[in-house]
Formats: structure tokens, C-alpha cells, sequence
């Protein structure tokens, strides 16, 4: 049987009217779906890791499930850096990080994120053989940054703070400057490599920053 011509006008116009329109139901239906999939995925902006080094098609086995990875060369090695919920929380998050070699992939160490991400990126804070890697979240009304030591075959958490603001600068010296506006102060640290940790080295009141 034939078709009209208009009459097969009609039904591929509808067709392609109703085509961006399924694919946005799915997309609310996957979004309000509440699962781990949902909160992480770039398609619903809940609670996205901003890695800028976010990959796909890689899988580590592991339960609860990765829901996020990135790779990042550090000097000569490769890294995986694989996201977990704690307790099924999307805002409560661990990333464990992954030694990458021909054999596989060996757990490096872990670092504990209570918020969400809002960068990664690395700096020379520790003057250990390599970078740092320096994660950023939010958490309520404050800023933190995490700080990722690698050093004797571990990648270790050295640093963990929040406040209004908390930056990195490399100039003069490497430091971490956190401001408080709450508290009115304004804090500097600075690594120790004597106690292989992170000391107040600068504090005073943030209304004379301004």
C-alpha cells in the first residue's frame, strides 16, 4: 500500500518532534531515579566529582561500586583514582588511589571527602619526590582542601581543612592561606618536614586583610 506524500510528511515530522522529547524523559526518569549512577552522573549535576581528569570505560572491582575514576600521571607512574560512597551518602565519598602497572592495579592509599568536589589539581606543597595532589570540596558554607602526600610507596592524606576560603600559593614559598570569616582570622601553613606534617606557621585577623 502506497503512502501519501503528506501523509508521510506528517509522520516523520512527528517523529522527529517526539525524539529529543523521549530522550529527556529518560533523562528526568534516570536522574530521579536516586541511585549512586543518578547523584554522580555529569547528566543530573547532584553531586558530580569535578575531576578534570575524569576518564570512562574502566572498571575496578570493589564493593560498594566505584561510581567515578580519573588517571593522572604523577612523574613516571600512572594513577587511578576510583570514587566511593560511605554508606550509600553521595556527599560522603573516599578515593582510593590506584597504582596502575602491567599487572594490574595496586591500592596506593585513600583520601576521605566529606562534600563535593569542586576541583583536583596538583602542587609542589610538601617538597616531597613528587606533586601533591590537592582536592577541593565544599561542605555547608565552607571551603576544604585535602592534601595527598606520595612518599615511601603510600599516597597519604597530610592536611585537611575548611573554611570561608582556602587557597594555594607557590610565591614566595609554597603555603596553604585559610580565612575565616566567622572566626575573623586568617591562618597560614606550612610544611614540616621534620614532623612530616603541616604547622601554623602565620595567624592574624582577617578585618586587617581586607
Amino acid at each position: 500500500m502506497r503512502v501519501p506524500f503528506k501523509s508521510l510528511l506528517i509522520i516523520l515530522v512527528a517523529l522527529s518532534s517526539s525524539g529529543p522529547s523521549l530522550a529527556q524523559d529518560k533523562n528526568s526518569e534516570f536522574c530521579s531515579s536516586q541511585t549512586t549512577e543518578a547523584y554522580h552522573s555529569p547528566r543530573c549535576d547532584w553531586w558530580v566529582v569535578h575531576d578534570p581528569r575524569r576518564i570512562e570505560h574502566i572498571n575496578i572491582p570493589h564493593r560498594p561500586r566505584y561510581h567515578t575514576y580519573s588517571r593522572w600521571l604523577l612523574g613516571d607512574r600512572t594513577y587511578i583514582f576510583a570514587y566511593r560512597d560511605v554508606d550509600q551518602q553521595p556527599e560522603d565519598m573516599v578515593a582510593d588511589i590506584y597504582l596502575a602497572g602491567d599487572s594490574g592495579y595496586n591500592r596506593f592509599g585513600y583520601v576521605h571527602i566529606t562534600g563535593a568536589v569542586t576541583d583536583v589539581s596538583t602542587a609542589n606543597l610538601t617538597g616531597g619526590a613528587g606533586p601533591d595532589v590537592v582536592f577541593r570540596f565544599d561542605g555547608g558554607q565552607l571551603q576544604y582542601i585535602d592534601v595527598l602526600r606520595f612518599s615511601g610507596g603510600l599516597a597519604r592524606e597530610v592536611f585537611s581543612y575548611g573554611a570561608s576560603t582556602i587557597d594555594v600559593i607557590s610565591q614566595p614559598k609554597p603555603l596553604i592561606v585559610a580565612k575565616s570569616r566567622i572566626a575573623n582570622l586568617v591562618q597560614e601553613f606550612e610544611w614540616d618536614s621534620q614532623s612530616g606534617k603541616f604547622k601554623t606557621i602565620h595567624q592574624r585577623a582577617l578585618r586587617k586583610d581586607r
